[in-house]
C-alpha cells in the first residue's frame, strides 16, 4: 500500500480521533429542529439546522437522543414549562460530538436541554412582532373593525377533521340557529404552518363571510408558535373581516390573540361567543319590533283621542249653525206670515187692474176685427156665385180623366199588376231573382209565385 494511503475504517476513526480530540467532553450547540423522527424503541433523531437569511439551511448537524436520555429529557422540559421538540422549534441542547464509524456521520448525542433558551427565543420573538406592529399601526386595526350585525356566515380555520373543528360545530349546531360556515383546512402547527395558516385566512375572509374564526386545540408553547408567528400575525391585521381566536391555551396570550378582534381561550369557547353575538343580535331586533309595536299602539290612542276631541268640536260648531239657522228660518217664516196678507191683497189689485186693461183692449180689438170681416162677407158675397160654377165644371173633367186612368178598369180589361213581396211593383226582369217571391194582382183576385229564371230583355230607357 502506497504511504500516506489510508483506509476508509482508518480514515473515519481518525476523524472520530480528531473529533474527540477537539470537542472533548459534551458541547452546548443552538440550532432549528429539522425532520424530527420519533422511532417505536423511544429513540429520536433529527437535524439541526441553521439557515440564513433567506431561510435556506445552511449547516446541518445530525442529533440521537437515545431512549434511555429521553426520559431525563422529557423532564427538564416539564419542569420548564410547555415546550414540545418539533420542526421548527429552536433549541439549545448539550451532549457528545462522535463519529459513527459504520456510516461515516458527524453526530451529536443529545444528552440534555436549555429550555429557558427556546422559551427565551419565543418571548423575544413575540415581542418584537408586536413592537413592530404597534409601530406599524397594525396592532388594533382588526379590533377596530365594526361587529357584523348578525353574525351567521362563519369562516372556520383550523385542521380538518380536529377535534378543535368538531368542537366548534357542535356548539354552533347546538344553538338551533341557521349557520352557513366556509371551512378552510389549515396546518396549525410546524415547520410552515404560518403560510399555510395565512393563506386559509384569507381564502376565508374572500368568501363573502361575516367574520372568521382560527381555532385549534391545546398544546405545547411551542406548538403554538405559528400563532405568534409575524405572517399570521400581519395577516389578521389586514383582513377587512373581523378575525376570532379560539386556541386552546390557559396561560400565555399569543400574538395573533392581541392582535384578532376578540380572543378566546378555547374552540368551544370561541363558537359560544360567536352564539351569543347572534342571539344578542336577534334579541335586539325583537325588542326592536317590541318598542315599534308599543310606539305604535300610543301613536294610535293619541290619534284616537285627538280625533275624538276634534269629532266632538265638529258637531258643537254643527248643532251650534244648525239653532242659527233654525232661528234664522223662524225668524224669516214669521216676517212672511206676518207679510203675507198684505203682499196678496197688493198682488190682487194689480191682477184685477191688468184685468180691466185687457177687457178694454179685447173689447176694442174685436170691434176692429168685427168691421174687418163684414165688409170681406160683402166682397164674398157678390163673386161666389160664379167661382162656384166654374170650379163645379173643372171638378167634373177631372173626375172624367180620373176614372180613364183607374187601375180597375185596366184590371178589367185583362192587365195584371206584380209586387215583390216587399210590396214594390215590378216594372224590370233585373229586379228578381230565381227563388223570389211575386204577387200578381187580377181583375178578381191574386196570384203568388216563385222565380224559376229571369231573363232581362233590352231596357226601354236603353232602347230610347
Amino acid at each position: 500500500m502506497p504511504e500516506g494511503t489510508y483506509s476508509v475504517a482508518e480514515l473515519v476513526e481518525g476523524v472520530r480521533a480528531a473529533v474527540a480530540a477537539r470537542f472533548a467532553g459534551p458541547v452546548w450547540v443552538q440550532g432549528e429542529i429539522a425532520s424530527i423522527k420519533r422511532g417505536r424503541n423511544g429513540h429520536v433523531w433529527f437535524d439541526l439546522v441553521d439557515r440564513d437569511d433567506s431561510g435556506a439551511v445552511c449547516a446541518t448537524l445530525p442529533v440521537v437522543l437515545w431512549s434511555s436520555v429521553r426520559v431525563g429529557v422529557n423532564a427538564q422540559l416539564k419542569r420548564a414549562g410547555s415546550i414540545r421538540m418539533d420542526d421548527g422549534v429552536r433549541i439549545r441542547i448539550v451532549g457528545p460530538l462522535d463519529v459513527y464509524v459504520p456510516s461515516g456521520r458527524v453526530q451529536l448525542q443529545m444528552q440534555g436541554i436549555d429550555p429557558t433558551y427556546t422559551l427565551g427565543l419565543l418571548a423575544s420573538e413575540r415581542d418584537r412582532v408586536l413592537r413592530a406592529l404597534e409601530a406599524e399601526g397594525l396592532l388594533h386595526r382588526n379590533r377596530e373593525l365594526a361587529p357584523p350585525g348578525v353574525p351567521l356566515r362563519i369562516g372556520l380555520v383550523t385542521a380538518a377533521g380536529s377535534a378543535a373543528e368538531a368542537d366548534f360545530l357542535q356548539t354552533l349546531a347546538d344553538s338551533g340557529l341557521s349557520w352557513r360556515v366556509v371551512g378552510v383546512d389549515a396546518r396549525v402547527q410546524g415547520a410552515g404552518s404560518e403560510r399555510s395558516v395565512a393563506a386559509a385566512l384569507l381564502a376565508a375572509a374572500g368568501a363573502g363571510v361575516d367574520l372568521v374564526a382560527l381555532v385549534r386545540g391545546g398544546g405545547a408553547r411551542t406548538d403554538l408558535a405559528t400563532f405568534d408567528h409575524e405572517l399570521v400575525a400581519r395577516t389578521i391585521a389586514t383582513l377587512p373581516v373581523p378575525v376570532l381566536t379560539g386556541i386552546g391555551h390557559e396561560i400565555d396570550t399569543t400574538v395573533a390573540d392581541t392582535v384578532a378582534h376578540a380572543a378566546h381561550k378555547t374552540p368551544t369557547a370561541c363558537a359560544g361567543a360567536i352564539v351569543e353575538a347572534a342571539v344578542a343580535a336577534a334579541n335586539r331586533a325583537e325588542e326592536a319590533w317590541a318598542a315599534i309595536a308599543a310606539v305604535g299602539q300610543r301613536r294610535l290612542a293619541e290619534q284616537g283621542q285627538r280625533l275624538a276631541h276634534h269629532a266632538g268640536h265638529v258637531t258643537r260648531g254643527v248643532r251650534g249653525r244648525i239653532a242659527v239657522e233654525a232661528h234664522r228660518a223662524d225668524a224669516a217664516s214669521e216676517r212672511l206670515r206676518r207679510g203675507a196678507p198684505v203682499a196678496l191683497l197688493r198682488a190682487a189689485t194689480r191682477v184685477e187692474r191688468a184685468a180691466a186693461g185687457a177687457q178694454a183692449g179685447s173689447r176694442a180689438h174685436v170691434r176692429v176685427h168685427q168691421r174687418s170681416l163684414d165688409l170681406t162677407a160683402a166682397r164674398l158675397g157678390a163673386t161666389s156665385t160664379g167661382g162656384l160654377r166654374r170650379a163645379e165644371g173643372a171638378l167634373a173633367a177631372q173626375e172624367t180623366a180620373l176614372s180613364l186612368l183607374d187601375p180597375a178598369r185596366a184590371l178589367a180589361r185583362g192587365w195584371s199588376i206584380t209586387r215583390t213581396a216587399t210590396g214594390s211593383v215590378l216594372r224590370r226582369s233585373a229586379d228578381v231573382g230565381p227563388g223570389d217571391v211575386l204577387v200578381t194582382t187580377l181583375a178578381d183576385g191574386t196570384v203568388t209565385s216563385t222565380v224559376s229564371a229571369a231573363d232581362p230583355g233590352e231596357d226601354p230607357a236603353d232602347a230610347r
